[in-house]
C-alpha cells in the first residue's frame, strides 16, 4: 500500500478498518446461530477490502495515466477545427474532409473526458461503498446488541454481496482503463 498515493491510501485503510470493527463486534457476540452466520460472512468482508485495494491501485494508475492525457490540447483542437468546419461551410467550400476531421477529433475528445470522468469518480464511488461496508457493521454490533431475528442478518448478507458486487464493477471498468 505504500505504493499508492494518501489519496488512494485512505480509502484502503477506512475498508480495513471496517473489517476490524467486524471482527471486534463478532467476537463480542456469544456463541450461537447469529454469530455463526456473522463469522460465515468473515469471507465476504475479507474479499470486499481486497477489491477496495485493488480498485484503489486500479484508479491510481487510471489517474496516473489520465494525467498523461492532454485534455486541454485535445479540447483547443477540437475547437479550432469547429471553427474552421463553420468558416469553410459559410464560405460555401468543400468541407468533407474538415467534417471527418471534426468528427474523429470529437470521437477523441469523448474517449478522453470518459477515462477522466471514470478516474475521477472512482474516489468517490469507493467512498460510497465503504459507507456501505460500515453500515453492515453497524446492522452486526446491533444484533450483538439485541437477540435479532434471522431477517437482519440475512440483510447484512445481502449488503455485503452488493458491496462486493459494486466493487467488482468498479474494479472491472478501472480495468478497461489499462492495469
Amino acid at each position: 500500500m505504500a505504493t499508492l498515493e494518501p489519496v488512494w491510501q485512505a480509502p484502503v485503510r477506512r475498508a480495513m478498518a471496517t473489517r476490524d470493527q467486524y471482527r471486534g463486534v463478532v467476537e463480542r457476540i456469544p456463541p450461537g446461530p447469529a454469530r455463526d452466520r456473522l463469522v460465515a460472512m468473515q469471507p465476504s468482508l475479507d474479499t470486499a477490502v481486497q477489491r477496495v485495494a485493488q480498485a484503489a491501485y486500479r484508479a491510481s494508475s487510471a489517474q496516473a495515466m489520465t494525467a498523461t492525457l492532454d485534455e486541454q490540447g485535445a479540447t483547443a483542437e477540437l475547437k479550432a477545427a469547429r471553427r474552421e468546419l463553420d468558416a469553410n461551410r459559410s464560405a460555401g467550400r468543400e468541407a468533407d474532409a474538415l467534417e471527418a476531421r471534426v468528427d474523429a477529433l470529437a470521437d477523441r475528445h469523448r474517449a478522453i473526458h470518459d477515462a477522466l470522468n471514470l478516474a475521477d469518480g472512482a474516489g468517490a464511488q469507493l467512498d460510497d461503498l465503504n459507507v456501505r461496508l460500515e453500515t453492515a457493521v453497524a446492522r452486526a454490533a446491533t444484533i450483538a446488541l439485541r437477540a435479532s431475528e434471522h431477517d437482519d442478518l440475512d440483510r447484512i448478507d445481502g449488503e455485503l454481496g452488493e458491496v462486493v458486487g459494486g466493487l467488482t464493477a468498479l474494479d472491472e471498468a478501472l480495468g478497461q482503463l489499462g492495469p
